[in-house]
């Protein structure tokens, strides 16, 4: 048995943003739905299962869930939600070449580069580099041990960010700035493994005076591409951690119970925020550890004790993280030991390692060392130390970093967090020492719902279980039950069809503005003096040739009315123009690209979302509720199996759930909108005067403050913070407070309203 330290109450969680990890592209209409249509009234050419599912894109390769979830109500408890930030790929990777690298970005929001790397440090210096940030003699003061810092990234940057590379980093840093966004840098180096032990984490850009691994506008990954990508989990919180603490009685001894105080000393917040629940392993043994996995999912394992690397042979050295015995004493067990044990643990997201040598691996093979062999077996991600760290730093980073997770930031940003926590408390360079790998392609590890009164929904569990449906009209007589309930069934099919062709538009047009449009606009400014300029263009007029076929893609598959699509000839007038300005060089048939598709994204997306919004308000999942239960009931005459009729309750069940949270989700992001459009009127009024602000604040106050009393967290908290302080502004009179504090409120109201619409767009996608 675990020692636990937890509170009751299970909390539960739903999307939280765009693109989750490995993006699971299942369609969004129930398998069993569709199944009953064709199998029942085949003359519904309509519902042909064997037709491309609306909003599935031409070329992308379909996932569905193969584990199979029952039916259990989940109510949330309290939950701290992050403000929502798009976060941008910088994708780099180093080839070994003749005499140096070639570096090449593969995608970034500047398109792509290529520049060369020479190593800026000898041997020596390396060496004398990790001398400086892990001292054995005297401290060296704040001030030196910044100067030195800055010194070694600089020449680090100065040598991989140079002409070609350091303006795609430039043009990616202000793009990033000005949406208000992140630039995830994520480091290929699998076949450059002699330059892992490069001190990438403190990368450092002069001019900015910027350190990338601690700034909260960048993040710094080690990536690994695997073959099977990581799937997205919804997780419903609070997240459990199992902690290893691993003191062989024959090694330099570990404080084991100041090492879990300290944990718990970090993580008390979350605890009693039923956020985390933390669990220790008694007996840190393999075995015991197995068991543990065994008898309960975890979403985060966190390791401390001693590491080792046996440099033995090229070919054959390795890391290894010293467990025990069963008599205490040390075990020794290998990465790929270690990471076989974990592979098959699909909950299991993350693994941290709080022992030395943990991210050490050989300069032949990347995958030798501890951290890269569970990346390698397919750990999401996994922090490692590059050198040991103080008890101190490691509380300040486990603090900042698990309470980011659980605010729902993606891995990358919760490291950033812990960084910033280390370097502003200790003021050393210990902060460098977390060094994060990962496989998941957008550090977003789990799911977890912004609403404290949601209820987990998994529309892959709805499907499994309703599937056993299609399984029991084997017998005439289901059969027959079931064909009088068609004219419902039907219906459905008809509504997720539309809700599916509608996200389908949604998605393409944040994929062309954001992945297309921004980049050509951006170009067309250089064009056609700067060749890489060029350069960029002709890469992204594939991508606006992509986007544009599967948007008429879309459109050809639904029953769309002739005027919602006028705007698509637009877009394809503008691919036609993109291809002509490149050709002939001439900037001004790129100016009227540019023109054409602003004038499609000044619109579009807004008319797009509101009609999505609507077929979710339309969508009647009570009536095929009511439907299936009478079913159900039916079923007892008919002796079919036991089990059978659990799992349709089960989906029936979850059906229901997922329609109550529909519903609630559809409320409240059109009383948020009205929101909205209540303080865009104000702010129009406020450069003349701000009598429209004291005129519609009572109302407006009443109107949030019912909205906010439904939900608890952080984001509740600070948004009445600032009404409170607005309300005082107005009644002191005092218009520059006024003016300050509204743009305050109307900030945290957009932020509200973006988490609503996005958890909306994301539960129609289930």
């Amino acid at each position: 048995m675990s020692t636990t330290t937890s509170a009751r109450s299970p909390i539960g969680c739903c999307a939280n943003s765009d693109d989750v990890s490995g993006g699971d592209e299942s369609s969004s209409e129930p398998a069993s739905m569709r199944g009953l249509a064709n199998q029942t009234w085949p003359t519904f050419s309509g519902l042909d299962t064997q037709s491309r599912p609306h909003g599935t894109l031409v070329g992308q390769r379909r996932h569905r869930t193969t584990v199979r979830t029952l039916y259990r109500p989940r109510l949330t408890g309290t939950l701290t939600v992050s403000q929502p930030q798009e976060t941008l790929d910088l994708d780099l990777q180093l080839f070994p070449q003749l005499g140096g690298y070639l570096v090449r970005v593969f995608e970034s929001p500047a398109g792509q580069a290529m520049s060369l790397f020479t190593p800026p440090f000898t041997q020596e210096e390396e060496a004398a580099f990790l001398q400086e940030i892990v001292p054995t003699g005297p401290p060296t003061s704040r001030m030196a041990l910044q100067a030195i810092l800055k010194e070694y990234g600089g020449r680090l940057f100065d040598a991989l960010f140079h002409d070609e590379l350091l303006v795609c980093l430039e043009r990616s840093l202000d793009e990033v700035r000005r949406r208000n966004g992140t630039l995830r840098i994520k480091l290929r180096l699998a076949e450059t493994p002699e330059l892992l032990s490069l001190p990438w984490e403190y990368l450092y850009h002069r001019r900015r005076n910027l350190f990338l691994g601690q700034s909260t506008t960048t993040s710094l990954v080690h990536f690994f591409a695997l073959p099977d990508p990581v799937r997205s989990l919804t997780v419903a919180l609070p997240l459990r951690m199992l902690v290893i603490i691993a003191d062989a009685q024959d090694l330099p001894p570990l404080d084991v119970e100041q090492e879990w105080t300290n944990l718990q000393t970090a993580l008390a917040g979350l605890i009693q925020r039923e956020q985390i629940i933390l669990e220790r392993l008694p007996k840190a043994t393999l075995s015991d550890l197995q068991q543990a996995l065994r008898r309960q999912e975890y979403h985060v394992l966190h390791f401390v004790g001693h590491g080792e690397f046996d440099e033995g042979n090229l070919e054959q050295a390795q890391g290894r993280v010293i467990f025990t015995d069963d008599q205490g004493y040390a075990d020794p067990v290998p990465g790929e030991v270690l990471a076989q044990l974990l592979h098959n643990e699909r909950a299991l997201r993350m693994v941290l390692l709080n022992a030395c040598e943990g991210s050490r691996t050989s300069t032949q093979n990347p995958f030798a060392g501890v951290a890269q062999q569970l990346v390698q077996q397919g750990v999401p991600a996994v922090i490692a130390m590059r050198h040991p760290i103080s008890d101190t730093a490691a509380v300040a980073f486990s603090h900042e970093f698990y309470a980011a997770l659980a605010d729902g930031y993606s891995v990358d940003a919760a490291v950033t967090e812990g960084r910033v926590a280390v370097s502003t408390r200790l003021g050393n360079s210990e902060w460098g020492s977390p060094q994060l790998m990962m496989h998941a392609q957008d550090g977003l590890l789990w799911r977890i719902t912004a609403d404290p009164n949601s209820l987990v929904v998994d529309g892959e569990a709805i499907r499994q279980d309703l599937d056993v449906l299609p399984q029991l009209m084997q017998q005439s007589n289901v059969r027959d039950l079931v064909a009088s309930y068609r004219a419902d069934f039907a219906a459905a099919c008809r509504q997720i069809d539309s809700l599916s062709n509608y996200k389908a538009l949604h998605d393409l047009l944040h994929k062309l503005q954001f992945r297309c449009y921004n980049v050509i606009a951006q170009e067309a400014r250089r064009f056609p003096d700067d060749d890489l300029a060029l350069d960029n263009l002709l890469n992204y007029e594939v991508t606006l040739q992509d986007i544009v076929s599967n948007l008429q893609g879309v459109v050809e598959e639904a029953e769309f009315s002739a005027n919602e699509t006028l705007w698509l000839n637009d877009l394809t007038e503008a691919q036609q123009r993109l291809r002509q300005a490149l050709e002939s060089m001439e900037s001004e048939a790129l100016r009227r690209v540019v023109w054409l598709l602003r004038r499609v994204l000044a619109l579009q997306p807004s008319n797009v979302n509101h009609r999505l919004n609507a077929a979710a308000r339309a969508l009647r999942l009570d009536t095929i509720v009511q439907s299936l239960r009478a079913i159900q009931g039916e079923l007892r005459r008919f002796h079919v199996a036991a089990t059978h009729i659990e799992q349709l309750e089960n989906g029936v069940a979850e059906l229901e759930h997922f329609d109550t949270r529909l519903n609630a989700l559809v409320v409240e992001h059109d009383q948020w909108q009205e929101v909205q459009r209540i303080l865009g009127r104000i702010e129009d009024m406020m450069v003349y005067d701000l009598s429209e602000l004291e005129f519609s604040w009572p109302d407006l106050n009443a109107r949030t403050t019912a909205l906010c009393a439904a939900h608890k967290g952080e984001w509740v908290e600070r948004f009445f913070q600032d009404a409170e302080q607005l309300q005082k502004a107005l009644t002191d009179n005092n218009p520059a407070r006024v003016r300050s504090y509204f743009q305050r409120y109307r900030q945290r109201a957009g932020n509200r309203f973006f988490q609503v619409d996005t958890q909306l767009k994301d539960l129609c996608t289930e």
